[in-house]
């Protein structure tokens, strides 16, 4: 557990590393030539999108036993299922930053009426998100369903207020993705991940405290979905 935890720590980290980048003075540094991004996009992309990816990785091979369970036929039908959500969760992210960055910059964002800026809008709020929720679906799942064939750890008492608190934090940040964006995205992939998972964690044949991380994922999704419908509705 005590891998585990530390990785359930950095998720919490990387979380709040990513609100705090979003409030600080690399949104106000636009780079040359021709003003292409933001100091704050290429952070966004090639550093904390990277530590969020990287993350996920060592809690597979937390789950997989070193990845000896990725070498059956089911594991790598898995493996290369995550490693499909990697992709999706890194392109969408790619091409919602830099939608973001020109539709805000460039356009009316209230009452656009150019198809250019219409593009952007939709790239920002629906194409780049729709591909980064179902990239980080793809990443989730798999781990839970390794995990539930053949469980390593086991939750003692101790280790619920450390599984709690870090799903909480990043609970919080599943609220603000889905509450407060100006579309639904965010809040329908809330809603159907908090389904599906604490559905993989019900019907588990193994007992709950033998599956750390389908816990952790059950707590963050089911509390932040829960307060975001609370605070949209």
């Amino acid at each position: 557990m005590r891998r585990l935890h530390l990785l359930f720590t950095l998720m919490s980290l990387s979380v709040l590393l990513v609100t705090l980048e979003r409030f600080s003075f690399t949104t106000k540094i636009v780079l040359q030539p021709y003003s292409f991004l933001r100091l704050h996009e290429v952070i966004q992309m090639a550093v904390i999108i990277l530590i969020t990816v990287l993350i996920p990785f060592f809690i597979l091979k937390e789950v997989t036993h070193n990845f000896e369970l990725m070498k059956s036929r089911k594991g790598t039908l898995l493996a290369t299922i995550f490693l499909a959500g990697v992709y999706f969760y890194a392109t969408g992210n790619g091409v919602h930053e830099i939608a973001s960055y020109l539709f805000n910059s460039f356009c009316d964002v209230e009452r656009f009426v150019s198809t250019m800026c219409g593009s952007m809008f939709f790239n920002d709020y629906y194409f780049g998100n729709i591909v980064y929720f179902v990239g980080a679906a793809l990443m989730t799942i798999p781990l839970i369903l390794f995990e539930r064939s053949k469980p390593k750890n086991k939750t003692e008492n101790r280790d619920l207020g450390l599984i709690a608190v870090n799903a909480v934090v990043y609970a919080v940040a599943i609220t603000a993705y889905a509450a407060f964006d100006r579309v639904l995205v965010g809040i329908v992939y809330s809603v159907a991940m908090t389904v599906l998972i604490d559905c993989l964690l019900i019907t588990a044949k193994k007992p709950w405290r033998q599956l750390p991380f389908a816990l952790y994922s059950a707590i963050c999704y089911t509390l932040g979905t829960i307060a975001a419908l609370f605070i949209r509705f």
